[in-house]
C-alpha cells in the first residue's frame, strides 16, 4: 500500500501560542504555482483552530522583516492572501500571527484547489482537466517520492451550504456521492464524453479526490 507524503492535500503546522513562520516555505510553494501547467489551481493558506478547524481568532496577522511592516486580512474560511514577492523572500521575511486571548491553538493549512469559482454545471471535460492539474502538481512536489503517491482518482467539489445530488446521466450516478457540503467524483473509469453535472447551486472551489487505499 502507497503511503501519502506529509505535503498532499493538507499540512499542519500545529502551535500553543503566537505564531511564526518563515516566508521562504510559502514562497517556494507559491513559485510553482506561476507556472502555466497549474494555471487553474492554487495552493491556499488557512489559518484555522487545531480542533474545530474553525477559523482562528487572531490580534493581527502581519508579514515582517527588517524592511517589512505588512499587514494581512483573513477571509471567512480562515484562507489568508499572501503576496507572492521576491523581496519578502531576499528579506527573510516572517508569517506573524497574533493569537486572542484563551482561544484553540492555530494550525496553518495548503489547501490545493481550484483557482476561480466555478459554473453550475460542469462537464467531465472540465473535471478531467482539474484532476491532471492536481496529479502533475502533487507530484511535482513530491519530488521521488511522487512513486509513492496515492492515485488522484478523481474530484471533490466544495459548496458554501449543503448540496443537494446534482442531476446526472444515469451512467454516472454510481460515480457521484453527495454528503454535506461536497460531492465526490471518481474519474479513474471511462465515462461518456458528453457527461455533465449540473448543481442547484454555484461551486465554490475544487479540491483532489485522493485514493489513499491505493495500491
Amino acid at each position: 500500500m502507497r503511503c501519502i507524503l506529509p505535503l498532499l492535500l493538507l499540512v499542519v503546522t500545529p502551535v500553543s501560542a503566537d505564531l511564526l513562520l518563515n516566508y521562504n516555505g510559502f514562497y517556494g510553494r507559491m513559485k510553482k504555482l506561476q507556472q502555466p501547467e497549474y494555471s487553474d489551481i492554487t495552493l491556499a493558506f488557512a489559518l484555522t483552530g487545531e480542533k474545530t478547524g474553525a477559523p482562528c481568532r487572531f490580534y493581527s496577522i502581519k508579514l515582517i522583516s527588517d524592511i517589512h511592516d505588512i499587514t494581512l486580512d483573513m477571509a471567512g474560511n480562515g484562507e489568508i492572501s499572501l503576496p507572492y514577492d521576491q523581496a519578502l523572500k531576499d528579506s527573510n521575511a516572517v508569517l506573524q500571527v497574533l493569537q486572542a486571548d484563551n482561544t484553540e491553538a492555530c494550525q496553518v493549512q495548503f489547501r490545493l484547489r481550484s483557482r476561480m469559482r466555478l459554473p453550475t454545471e460542469l462537464s467531465v471535460t472540465q473535471l478531467a482537466h482539474y484532476r491532471s492539474q492536481f496529479d502533475l502538481l502533487l507530484d511535482d512536489m513530491a519530488g521521488l517520492g511522487k512513486y509513492w503517491l496515492p492515485e488522484v482518482s478523481g474530484v471533490i467539489v466544495e459548496f458554501a451550504e449543503t448540496v443537494q445530488p446534482p442531476a446526472v446521466q444515469p451512467d454516472n450516478a454510481a460515480h457521484t456521492q453527495c454528503v454535506d457540503k461536497r460531492c465526490y467524483i471518481r474519474l479513474n473509469q471511462p465515462l461518456p464524453d458528453n457527461s455533465r453535472w449540473l448543481f442547484q447551486q454555484r461551486p465554490a472551489y475544487l479540491l483532489p479526490l485522493i485514493d489513499a487505499s491505493a495500491d
